[in-house]
């Protein structure tokens, strides 16, 4: 009697760990996401901009 009982408690402990652990991950990834599409749209980079450095001695192209 007291081993399905035991069995039931630990596999719905086991059921709660797994969701919020799933859940925490797919959280995380969310905000990753907002944050990199953020920061893309803060810093639009220039396609012939190589190095990274930055406009240093070109003309603007306005």
């Amino acid at each position: 009697m007291l081993s399905p009982l035991m069995f039931i408690i630990g596999f719905i402990i086991f059921l709660l760990y797994m969701s919020g652990l799933l859940w925490m991950i797919k959280s995380s990834h969310d905000d990753q996401r907002r944050r990199r599409e953020r920061d893309e749209k803060l810093n639009q980079s220039d396609e012939n901009d190589y190095d990274g450095g930055g406009n240093w001695g070109r003309f603007d192209n306005k």
